[in-house]
Protein backbone atom coordinates (compact mmCIF):
# COMPACT_ATOMS: atom_id res chain seq x y z
CA UNK A 1 0.00 0.00 0.00
CA UNK A 2 2.59 2.29 0.56
CA UNK A 3 3.75 2.26 -3.34
CA UNK A 4 0.50 3.16 -4.02
CA UNK A 5 0.25 6.13 -1.55
CA UNK A 6 3.28 7.18 -2.77
CA UNK A 7 1.79 7.24 -6.66
CA UNK A 8 -1.57 9.22 -5.81
CA UNK A 9 1.40 11.77 -3.94
CA UNK A 10 2.64 12.50 -7.29
CA UNK A 11 -0.23 12.17 -8.81
CA UNK A 12 -1.04 15.34 -6.91
CA UNK A 13 2.28 17.10 -6.93
CA UNK A 14 2.25 16.12 -10.77
CA UNK A 15 -0.93 17.79 -11.02
CA UNK A 16 0.51 20.91 -9.31
CA UNK A 17 3.21 21.63 -11.21
CA UNK A 18 1.23 20.76 -14.45
CA UNK A 19 -1.83 23.90 -13.77
CA UNK A 20 -4.15 21.77 -11.54
CA UNK A 21 -6.14 19.09 -13.06
CA UNK A 22 -4.32 17.15 -16.15
CA UNK A 23 -6.17 14.86 -17.93
CA UNK A 24 -4.90 11.29 -16.54
CA UNK A 25 -4.48 10.14 -20.17
CA UNK A 26 -2.01 13.28 -21.50
CA UNK A 27 0.01 12.46 -18.46
CA UNK A 28 0.57 8.26 -19.61
CA UNK A 29 0.24 7.04 -16.35
CA UNK A 30 0.03 3.70 -16.09
CA UNK A 31 -2.26 3.53 -13.13
CA UNK A 32 -5.33 1.20 -13.09
CA UNK A 33 -8.75 3.64 -12.80
CA UNK A 34 -10.57 1.65 -10.55
CA UNK A 35 -13.61 2.18 -8.73
CA UNK A 36 -11.98 2.32 -5.06
CA UNK A 37 -8.38 2.22 -4.33
CA UNK A 38 -7.31 2.49 -0.71
CA UNK A 39 -7.24 0.09 2.43
CA UNK A 40 -9.74 -0.66 5.40
CA UNK A 41 -6.37 0.74 8.23
CA UNK A 42 -6.06 4.16 6.47
CA UNK A 43 -9.50 4.14 4.56
CA UNK A 44 -9.45 5.21 1.14
CA UNK A 45 -6.45 7.04 -1.24
CA UNK A 46 -8.78 7.49 -4.59
CA UNK A 47 -11.97 6.58 -6.35
CA UNK A 48 -13.28 6.78 -9.77
CA UNK A 49 -16.66 8.26 -11.09
CA UNK A 50 -17.14 6.62 -14.24
CA UNK A 51 -20.82 6.01 -14.46
CA UNK A 52 -20.76 2.56 -13.31
CA UNK A 53 -23.54 2.16 -11.02
CA UNK A 54 -27.22 4.19 -11.62
CA UNK A 55 -27.31 5.58 -7.65
CA UNK A 56 -24.80 8.00 -8.06
CA UNK A 57 -25.57 11.56 -7.77
CA UNK A 58 -22.96 14.12 -8.57
CA UNK A 59 -23.02 18.07 -8.03
CA UNK A 60 -19.70 18.93 -9.10
CA UNK A 61 -18.15 20.33 -5.74
CA UNK A 62 -20.10 17.17 -3.41
CA UNK A 63 -21.29 14.13 -4.59
CA UNK A 64 -23.06 11.10 -3.76
CA UNK A 65 -21.11 7.88 -4.67
CA UNK A 66 -22.19 4.23 -4.86
CA UNK A 67 -20.09 1.49 -3.26
CA UNK A 68 -18.71 -1.97 -4.93
CA UNK A 69 -19.71 -5.51 -5.27
CA UNK A 70 -22.98 -6.36 -5.70
CA UNK A 71 -22.34 -7.89 -9.48
CA UNK A 72 -22.06 -11.47 -10.94
CA UNK A 73 -18.29 -10.76 -12.36
CA UNK A 74 -18.65 -14.52 -13.48
CA UNK A 75 -20.45 -14.50 -16.77
CA UNK A 76 -21.79 -17.51 -19.06
CA UNK A 77 -21.22 -18.39 -22.21
CA UNK A 78 -24.64 -16.65 -23.40
CA UNK A 79 -23.42 -13.52 -21.43
CA UNK A 80 -19.41 -12.94 -21.39
CA UNK A 81 -17.59 -11.82 -18.25
CA UNK A 82 -18.11 -7.66 -18.44
CA UNK A 83 -16.07 -6.46 -15.36
CA UNK A 84 -18.00 -2.88 -15.85
CA UNK A 85 -21.61 -3.21 -16.99
CA UNK A 86 -22.91 -6.36 -15.23
CA UNK A 87 -26.40 -5.61 -13.51
CA UNK A 88 -26.84 -5.43 -10.07
CA UNK A 89 -27.71 -8.81 -9.07
CA UNK A 90 -26.85 -9.18 -4.80
CA UNK A 91 -26.63 -6.59 -1.93
CA UNK A 92 -23.06 -5.05 -1.68
CA UNK A 93 -20.97 -5.64 1.87
CA UNK A 94 -19.41 -3.62 3.57
CA UNK A 95 -15.92 -5.20 2.52
CA UNK A 96 -12.66 -4.12 0.44
CA UNK A 97 -13.19 -0.73 -0.91
CA UNK A 98 -16.53 0.28 0.36
CA UNK A 99 -14.95 -0.43 4.27
CA UNK A 100 -12.00 1.40 3.02
CA UNK A 101 -14.20 4.07 1.85
CA UNK A 102 -16.48 4.32 5.25
CA UNK A 103 -12.91 4.02 7.60
CA UNK A 104 -12.32 7.21 5.43
CA UNK A 105 -14.86 8.75 7.39
CA UNK A 106 -13.37 8.48 10.56
CA UNK A 107 -9.99 9.15 9.58
CA UNK A 108 -11.12 12.32 7.91
CA UNK A 109 -8.23 11.86 5.35
CA UNK A 110 -9.07 13.24 2.19
CA UNK A 111 -9.73 11.16 -1.23
CA UNK A 112 -8.50 12.52 -4.82
CA UNK A 113 -11.60 11.89 -7.39
CA UNK A 114 -11.14 11.01 -10.29
CA UNK A 115 -13.70 11.64 -13.22
CA UNK A 116 -14.29 9.42 -16.19
CA UNK A 117 -16.28 10.46 -19.58
CA UNK A 118 -18.69 7.53 -19.13
CA UNK A 119 -20.40 9.48 -16.39
CA UNK A 120 -23.29 10.37 -17.59
CA UNK A 121 -23.00 14.51 -15.99
CA UNK A 122 -22.48 17.65 -17.43
CA UNK A 123 -19.52 17.48 -15.16
CA UNK A 124 -17.84 14.63 -16.77
CA UNK A 125 -14.86 15.42 -18.94
CA UNK A 126 -15.59 15.32 -22.69
CA UNK A 127 -12.89 12.03 -22.91
CA UNK A 128 -10.61 10.43 -20.92
CA UNK A 129 -10.42 10.53 -17.24
CA UNK A 130 -9.35 13.74 -15.51
CA UNK A 131 -8.27 14.40 -11.67
CA UNK A 132 -10.39 16.98 -9.86
CA UNK A 133 -8.73 16.97 -6.28
CA UNK A 134 -8.62 16.39 -2.81
CA UNK A 135 -12.60 15.15 -1.24
CA UNK A 136 -13.54 13.88 1.95
CA UNK A 137 -15.95 11.32 3.36
CA UNK A 138 -18.88 13.07 5.29
CA UNK A 139 -20.69 9.93 5.90
CA UNK A 140 -21.89 6.74 4.86
CA UNK A 141 -25.18 3.95 4.86
CA UNK A 142 -26.99 1.42 3.45
CA UNK A 143 -29.59 1.26 1.77
CA UNK A 144 -31.90 -0.30 -1.30
CA UNK A 145 -30.28 0.95 -4.39
CA UNK A 146 -32.17 1.87 -7.66
CA UNK A 147 -31.78 -1.97 -8.57
CA UNK A 148 -33.68 -2.85 -5.59
CA UNK A 149 -30.68 -4.44 -4.15
CA UNK A 150 -28.98 -3.28 -1.16
CA UNK A 151 -26.12 -0.56 -2.03
CA UNK A 152 -23.23 1.12 0.38
CA UNK A 153 -23.55 5.16 -0.45
CA UNK A 154 -21.27 7.44 0.58
CA UNK A 155 -21.31 11.51 0.74
CA UNK A 156 -18.05 13.47 -0.33
CA UNK A 157 -17.15 17.10 -0.05
CA UNK A 158 -14.22 18.93 -2.05
CA UNK A 159 -11.93 20.01 0.07
CA UNK A 160 -11.55 23.90 0.23
CA UNK A 161 -8.61 25.60 -0.69
CA UNK A 162 -7.67 24.19 -3.68
CA UNK A 163 -7.78 25.28 -7.84
CA UNK A 164 -10.88 25.68 -9.22
CA UNK A 165 -13.05 22.87 -10.61
CA UNK A 166 -12.86 22.90 -14.52
CA UNK A 167 -16.37 23.53 -14.84
CA UNK A 168 -18.57 26.13 -13.56
CA UNK A 169 -20.89 24.88 -10.62
CA UNK A 170 -24.47 26.37 -11.38
CA UNK A 171 -28.12 25.75 -10.33
CA UNK A 172 -29.31 24.50 -14.07
CA UNK A 173 -26.03 22.49 -14.25
CA UNK A 174 -26.85 20.65 -11.05
CA UNK A 175 -30.42 19.99 -12.16
CA UNK A 176 -29.04 18.85 -15.72
CA UNK A 177 -27.53 15.72 -13.69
Amino acid sequence: MFRERIFMELLTVLSQVLGGRPECNVLKLEYTVAGIHGNTEEGAYSIALSGGYEDNIDLGDCFTYTGEGGRDLKGTKANPKNLRTAPQSKDQTLTRGNLALSQSVKTGNPVRVIRGYKLPTVFAPDTGYRYDGLYTVTKCWYGTGASGFGVWKFALKRCPGQLPLPFEVTQSATQSS
